[in-house]
Order: structure tokens, then C-alpha cells, then sequence
């Protein structure tokens, strides 16, 4: 709230939060909108992104975009974005110049690849160098595989206010306190890696099967640890019960 003042002058007294309000339902009126801030408005047809990142490694960058986005998900919120792939914070990116953490531009590339919508900073040719932007072709070539599973996941959330980004709690009891991998709808979960320097990430599976991208099968519950190169985005479909 904080582009808004209880001083503001306005047609009728309002407080901060009202004015929040009545800019979101402006939305409401266009096929096309995006807000970084909305109340009361959950379950409204409103693209959500992330308040904006730094280009930052830890929880208060690349780590957090799991957990808010979680957050939002099930506060209402659907139809979400994790801020611009590489950072959307302004005075961040430019202070980085040229010379951009590759590593963290695919990471969060690989993050936002099947999440509801996909933005970048800036043209990943313009900044990578070819193994890494190799690897965000790939995360783009992730994202197209399960594109009509996702837009179905879209639609419903926006019959039902069904999540499309789901916690692991959502269909996994006792997984209350994993919020670094999620569910994209019941039958798939996706575990992005957010460590720097990460070669192997550590993965909880629910009771069942499940196989995973490379092929490997796995029964659940379990703790798996997966090798993550970096063009692989570790996920897991759902076979049946173990």
C-alpha cells in the first residue's frame, strides 16, 4: 500500500487499502491486466506477480519465490507470476551492469517455467553465454510439454478457485513444511533448484509412484536426492500406488 496515503485526496473518504482496491477492480474491465498488489480481491480474474526481486541467491531472492508464490496461491490468488526472470527489482539490476549471474538467470528461469506466467528482465541472448542459454531454451521447452495440462489447471482455477500451484500439503499429508518443490494439479510435482552451485537437491516424494524426468521410478514416501545439472528442472508424474 505503500503508493497510497490516508491523506490522499479523493471523490469519497477512503483509506489506503480501499484505493488499493478500486485500482485492482480496474482490471476487472481488461482481458489482459497485471497487478503487483490487490485487496480483497482473490478469486478475481487478476495476473498477480511477485513483489519485485534482486538478482539475489538465499531467502531473499531466489528461495522466496517458492513460498509466495505458494502463499498466494492459496490465498485466492491463481494466476501468478514470480517477477521477471532474472530480477525486477530496477535500482538492482542496474547496479549488476553486465555482468549477470548466469547461473541465477536459469535458475529462475527454471523456477517460473511452470508456474501460471513466464516474464523476462531482458532477451536471455542478450545476456548468456551459450550453455546457459541453452538451458533456458530447455526450461522453455519444459514449459511447452505440460502447456495444455497447465491451461486446463487455469481454467479451472478459474471455475472452481482451484490453485494452479499447489503446496505438497495440498495432496501429501505430514508435508506441511516442504515449500521449495510444489504440485501442478494432484498427479505432478516440479522441484526447482534455488542453491547456488546445487549439483544434486534433495526431493520429498508422497506415498505412490512416481517417475521422474530422466526415467527413474521411484515408490513414496520418501527423501530422494536427484542430480541437477543445469539445464534440469527435477520433476515427478505420478504412476499409481506403490
Amino acid at each position: 500500500m505503500r503508493d497510497y496515503r490516508a491523506d490522499d485526496l479523493t471523490f469519497r473518504p477512503a483509506e489506503p487499502v480501499d484505493l488499493c482496491e478500486a485500482w485492482s477492480r480496474v482490471g476487472l474491465g481488461y482481458p489482459f491486466n497485471e497487478y503487483r498488489a490487490s485487496w480483497r480481491m482473490g478469486g478475481r480474474p487478476l495476473g498477480q506477480r511477485l513483489q519485485d526481486k534482486g538478482p539475489l541467491w538465499g531467502p531473499a531472492g531466489i528461495q522466496s519465490l517458492l513460498p509466495e508464490m505458494l502463499a498466494q496461491s492459496m490465498t485466492g490468488y491463481p494466476f501468478i507470476c514470480p517477477d521477471m526472470i532474472g530480477g525486477g527489482e530496477i535500482k538492482a539490476m542496474n547496479a549488476q551492469g553486465d555482468s549477470t549471474d548466469q547461473e541465477f538467470f536459469v535458475r529462475y528461469a527454471q523456477v517460473a517455467a511452470l508456474s501460471p506466467m513466464m516474464q523476462f528482465s531482458v532477451a536471455p541472448s542478450r545476456v548468456l553465454d551459450e550453455v546457459p542459454l541453452a538451458a533456458v531454451r530447455e526450461a522453455l521447452a519444459v514449459r511447452a510439454a505440460p502447456l495444455p495440462r497447465l491451461l486446463e489447471l487455469v481454467d479451472e482455477a478459474a471455475r472452481t478457485g482451484e490453485p494452479v500451484l499447489r503446496p505438497m500439503a495440498y495432496h501429501a499429508s505430514g508435508a506441511d513444511d516442504v515449500t521449495d518443490q510444489f504440485f501442478l494439479g494432484p498427479d505432478l510435482i516440479v522441484a526447482p533448484v534455488t542453491e547456488q552451485g546445487a549439483t544434486t537437491r534433495s526431493v520429498v516424494l508422497p506415498a505412490g509412484r512416481w517417475r521422474a524426468d530422466d526415467g527413474a521410478v521411484f515408490d513414496g514416501p520418501a527423501r530422494i536426492d536427484v542430480p541437477c545439472a543445469l539445464a534440469r528442472i527435477p520433476r515427478f508424474e505420478r504412476l499409481g500406488d506403490a
